[in-house]
């Protein structure tokens, strides 16, 4: 009897022990998750109003095809006063496609004079330079503009302004930049001076053309070129090589910079997404293979359809440039695009007479030759 009292008494404490084990795991887990919630919710949230939101009617293969990707638009605003995110021009106009299965990315950007129409859910069309639709109607507006050209059905959005980036790569360290010419470095130096005036900053201005790590206002500035040969064009390229870089650089972001990033940028940023959302991006983000990047439309003229809409990059034609998208973003073969993608389509040749046959072909209308710290190589 006293060696069985012996044995029950030594299996309460073992019991014990093992409850008092639990309890720390269980305080740990808790104490993460209200660390992680807590720098989440410096996030600027504001949800999508849907019922500004459009969409095209697409085939039910397209929408099972939409099923297994997430869709993120990016908006980076120019805006001389920051923090602004419900107005403002879109410069940067991205769309990052997740495919959930490969975990690869895509990166196409929307060069920001493309004719679309940029009308918002319900009103009457209105054909203008896509970066318009963010200043007419916030986000909403914006993303209904890459929803209806480019049948599209975008999951959520970010919107960041120059002060956002620049801090997320000096947090990073820099991006590793070539600069290809004086002709670029005297715009660069141009930018990085105008960007110390919008910032409150007092970044150095590059001295040489070639390699450098440049800091975020010198970056930011790089980014913005527009004037060089290449245009709009090359500007596009350029700021996929900045958030290429960035994202290599994140990839190898020690705790420390992860929790500054936290607390510098997510102040400075405008989305919709949930807990959930950010979770499972990052997760796919340690281990993400940058697949493509490339600018749209691929096959484009320049024309003037009038002095009130100025000079535009003109798709040729929209229907052909959504059929390669689909190819690119989702891997569609003979994608067919939405009867409303069409009547765009045919509205732009009428509107400007220009047809495949205009397309002006150069190197920004290929693939981008870098993958951004990825396994995966263009297409």
């Amino acid at each position: 009897m006293a060696r069985g009292k012996k044995v029950s008494k030594r299996q309460r404490r073992k019991r014990k022990l093992i409850l008092f084990i639990v309890e720390i795991i269980i305080l740990i887990i808790v104490a993460g998750a209200l660390y992680v919630y807590s720098k989440l919710n410096l996030l600027n949230k504001k949800e999508l109003d849907q019922s500004k939101v459009g969409k095209n009617q697409v085939s039910e293969e397209t929408e099972q095809t939409f099923e297994g990707n997430t869709t993120i638009a990016l908006f980076g605003l120019d805006n001389r006063e920051q923090g602004v995110y419900d107005t403002g021009n879109s410069d940067v106009i991205m769309i990052m496609n997740i495919n959930n299965d490969t975990k690869e990315v895509s990166l196409v950007s929307v060069y920001r004079d493309t004719y679309l129409n940029i009308a918002g859910e319900g009103e009457e069309e209105k054909f203008r330079k896509a970066n318009a639709a963010y200043a007419a109607g916030g986000a909403e507006q914006a993303v209904t503009m890459l929803n209806r050209n480019l049948d599209l059905d975008i999951d959520n959005y970010v919107s960041v302004d120059f002060g956002a980036v620049a801090k997320a790569i000096d947090i990073l360290g820099g991006v590793d930049i070539e600069i290809e010419s004086e002709e670029e470095l005297g715009y660069l130096n141009d930018y990085i001076l105008a960007n110390n005036d919008i910032l409150g900053e007092d970044a150095d201005t590059i001295d040489s053309v070639g390699e450098h790590t440049l800091n975020g206002v010198q970056a930011v500035a790089y980014a913005r070129i527009r004037y060089t040969s290449g245009g709009d064009f090359k500007r596009a390229e350029r700021q996929r090589r900045v958030f290429s870089e960035m994202m290599s650089k994140a990839k190898d972001a020690n705790l420390s910079q992860i929790n500054q990033l936290i607390e510098a940028v997510f102040p400075d940023i405008q989305t919709d997404l949930e807990l959930r959302d950010l979770l499972n991006m990052a997760s796919v983000m340690l281990d993400y293979d940058m697949a493509y990047s490339s600018g749209f439309p691929y096959d484009k003229t320049t024309d003037t359809p009038s002095k009130k809409v100025g000079s535009v990059d003109v798709p040729c034609t929209l229907e052909s440039n959504v059929i390669e998208l689909h190819r690119q973003l989702f891997g569609t073969e003979d994608y067919q695009p939405s009867e409303l993608v069409q009547e765009y389509s045919d509205y732009i040749i009428n509107n400007t007479g220009m047809t495949e046959e205009d397309a002006v072909t150069d190197q920004f209308s290929e693939a981008d030759d870098f993958t951004g710290g990825g396994n995966g190589e263009n297409t």
